[in-house]
């Protein structure tokens, strides 16, 4: 996985690309993941089923850009903060 926003599909075919028994190797070619990766999501999602990994992973990509709001509104609400104070 060249980048760290993977979806769902993604994850669920290297992990059933890997219980077929495909090698380390063959999952970087056509995947781009290494051999840690594989095991970290094997670990990660063993009994997950495909339809809860959606929900997951999509709750994971809502909570990232949740995060991020809120981070840019404390921003804001600092820089508002030292406005007033310079004001007054």
């Amino acid at each position: 996985m060249k980048n760290k926003a993977s979806n769902e599909h993604q994850i669920g075919k290297i992990l059933k690309d890997y219980n077929l028994g495909k090698s380390g190797v063959e999952l970087f070619d056509k995947y781009g993941v290494y051999g840690a990766t594989i095991y970290e999501l094997k670990d990660k999602y063993k009994d997950v089923a495909m339809d809860i990994l959606v929900v997951l992973v999509n709750l994971n990509e809502e909570n990232n850009t949740l995060k991020t709001m809120y981070a840019d509104l404390c921003l804001e609400h600092r820089n508002l903060k030292e406005l007033l104070r310079e004001n007054f």
